[in-house]
């Protein structure tokens, strides 16, 4: 547990008409443009000043693409490597979602110890709010599925001999909740290193560490990163479990609101994605999670954009490796 990861968060959503997704995903997502303005929808095939009509404020460097192309997750992957990144948390929506034939993707072309999943936990909650118990049964079931089918793949990230398994927002279901979902992975015969997506400490009854999946919330109130950083390593080492501290280079959903109003908190030219990497390293965590490397429509990427080119790769690189102490 004590070897150091920096690891980012994948999003496997996004399809073209030329890709294995055969149509446009998610780069055509719906939007309102503001108050009094009907919901819209962006047009990709539009492409005005050489750029598509996308559901960003940035614009991919390498222009769109399809998640499932093994071309992109060739490039994603040599983008990581070159960032000092050891490997992705891929959102995952469900064994029916296209984002589940991309993790097939990665696996197949990933170098060791580099692909595990982020459980969408909201992808189940309307199944909760009929019923919890079943909910519980999906959510296990998933996670047998995946961790039979890629659990022992060299690829997929390994904590103490355990295959990783990374889950968000789990406070929205209880600890005892999960200690079910645990037990129902046992009962299957597999085991599993849970990280779950809270500064909870009573879910460490059940998670074998923790993190916050966008620390943007720190700003909103007006709190301190390098406070909030610090308590919450102390607080999961003080009971000798893995602490993940994440970092985020700003936030802009203008482009993928639905209702009129929408947030923005600014990059100031790398200076926020600084102050955030250096209030981590100043908390000693095990493991630094980035948020995001292409979550394009909350524009949180550090993929290259032509807006500011490769510049976050190079940030990261050189502050992985001095989390790394290279």
């Amino acid at each position: 547990m004590s070897t150091k990861r920096v690891l980012a968060f994948h999003y496997a959503w996004y399809g073209a008409p030329w890709g294995p997704n055969g149509r446009w995903q998610h780069w055509n997502h719906p939007y309102r443009p503001g108050e009094g303005v009907e919901r819209s929808a962006h047009n990709p095939d539009i492409i005005l000043n050489g750029r598509r009509h996308i559901g960003t404020a940035l614009y991919p460097m390498d222009g769109v693409y399809d998640s499932q192309d093994p071309a992109t997750v060739r490039r994603q992957i040599q983008l990581a490597e070159r960032a000092g990144i050891d490997g992705f948390i891929i959102s995952w929506w469900g064994l029916d979602h296209r984002s589940n034939p991309v993790v097939d993707a990665f696996m197949r072309q990933a170098p060791a110890d580099f692909v595990t999943i982020y459980y969408e936990t909201t992808y189940t909650f309307p199944l909760r709010d009929h019923s919890r118990p079943e909910a519980l049964r999906r959510i296990a079931a998933d996670m047998v599925a995946l961790l039979r089918a890629h659990g022992d793949k060299p690829a997929w990230i390994k904590v103490d001999g355990r295959p990783l398994m990374v889950a968000y927002v789990v406070h929205n279901y209880t600890v005892a909740e999960w200690q079910e979902v645990r037990r129902l992975v046992r009962e299957a015969g597999l085991e599993m290193f849970l990280l779950g997506d809270t500064y909870d400490l009573d879910y460490l009854e059940v998670m074998d560490g923790l993190h916050t999946y966008n620390p943007i919330w720190i700003t909103l109130r007006n709190q301190d990163y390098r406070q909030v950083f610090a308590g919450a390593s102390q607080g999961v080492h003080a009971r000798g479990k893995l602490y993940a501290a994440t970092v985020c280079p700003g936030f802009d959903n203008s482009q993928v609101s639905t209702s009129p109003q929408w947030l923005v908190i600014p990059r100031e030219d790398g200076q926020y994605y600084r102050m955030s990497w250096e209030a981590a390293l100043d908390s000693q965590p095990d493991w630094i999670l980035v948020c995001s490397f292409n979550e394009w429509g909350e524009s949180s990427v550090i993929e290259p954009a032509l807006e500011f080119g490769e510049r976050y790769i190079q940030m990261t690189h050189q502050y992985a490796r001095l989390f790394k102490g290279r």
